[in-house]
């Protein structure tokens, strides 16, 4: 078997993986989860009903149900993308473990069963109406997937590389990197999946708004009557449809605060991250993959503020989930080569 061909898929793997998140977030935000109420099927059907007769079916099956065939599609279509996904990741990790003999083989063991707990959280998402502890944990699982496919592609194509670019690589290393930064990034990777998760968190309780000014909250730097009690309850949540948003003001406020402190605190030190990456030193590739995470960083910064001053637009929305989960991607890799001399 090619090695080039199961490095390859694994790529492909992560960039569509990131097209099954755009799709989620997508109808996340257009209230579009719960628009099948059942799984895998939608009211029935493995498609959505679309003829008289389906839809009196439908109606006869889920009698309390507002049926919005709009909702169903978009929702069919995520699962459609997430099994297309699941199969791909099947294939991916079955590939690695019999024939990426170099590679360790609880990469693709891990990536299995990743994918198959994913695809239970995806189902629990529907049963337990959008729980924001189900659809938080579906989400950072889904990045999760996107970071081990990239992951697989990079250790996989540790013996594909030409000889030629491994002599430029060894090269770039003579440059010297220290264990100071590899550990930095990885400090820098956890504060970026602690936002990510409030991120999520902010999103699935409907408190993306509860502050539209910006940079003050509520025309206040710290807002007064804030519930992080209730805002940040993550067990024993009532059976209620969370796409109601029932929690109450004061609780997404807290939340919604929370986010921005959290956004303010890793600015400042993916900031330091940055001045010792092209400051304190001398490795040329990671300075070049630096420029690329800069880039994704000062994006997210801008598409967060966006949020809030335009009112949750959904395509910039969309464009701040699926932002995150390309900028852990791009500081995985940049860790990933950081410790390059350790990884053949």
């Amino acid at each position: 078997m090619n090695l080039i061909i199961i490095r390859n898929l694994s790529l492909f793997g992560a960039l569509f993986t990131f097209i099954v998140i755009s799709v989620g977030a997508w109808v996340r935000l257009t209230d579009a989860g719960l628009g099948c109420p059942d799984w895998p099927g939608c009211y029935g059907i493995l498609g959505t009903p679309d003829t008289e007769s389906e839809l009196l079916q439908a109606q006869k099956a889920y009698p309390d149900a507002n049926i919005d065939v709009g909702k169903a599609w978009r929702e069919m279509l995520h699962r459609y993308l997430a099994g297309l996904l699941g199969i791909l990741v099947i294939i991916v990790s079955y590939l690695t473990f019999k024939y990426a003999s170099h590679v360790s083989k609880v990469l693709p063991i891990s990536l299995f069963f990743l994918i198959i707990i994913q695809s239970f959280m995806g189902m629990l998402t529907v049963t337990e109406l959008v729980k924001p502890t189900i659809v938080t944990t579906h989400l950072i699982l889904g990045m999760s997937t996107a970071v081990l496919l990239f992951w697989n592609s990079l250790k996989v194509g540790d013996t594909v590389t030409t000889y030629d670019n491994m002599q430029n690589i060894g090269n770039i290393y003579k440059e010297g990197t220290s264990k100071k930064l590899s550990r930095l990034i990885l400090l820098c990777i956890a504060a970026l999946i602690l936002q990510i998760i409030l991120g999520g968190w902010t999103s699935t309780n409907y408190a993306s708004l509860a502050c539209t000014d910006f940079p003050k909250c509520t025309n206040a730097w710290w807002p007064e009557n804030m519930n992080f009690s209730k805002g940040f309850t993550f067990f024993n949540l009532p059976s209620i449809n969370y796409e109601l948003a029932p929690l109450s003001y004061d609780a997404k406020l807290a939340i919604h605060f929370s986010h921005r402190i959290g956004a303010l605190a890793i600015t400042l030190l993916y900031i330091y991250l940055f001045f010792y990456i092209f400051k304190k030193q001398s490795n040329t590739l990671l300075k070049n993959i630096g420029l690329l995470v800069l880039f994704f960083f000062f994006l997210q910064i801008l598409l967060g503020i966006s949020n809030v001053v335009y009112s949750l637009p959904i395509s910039v929305a969309v464009l701040h989930t699926v932002n995150a989960a390309i900028l852990l991607t791009g500081m995985v890799s940049l860790y990933y080569y950081s410790t390059y001399h350790t990884q053949r």
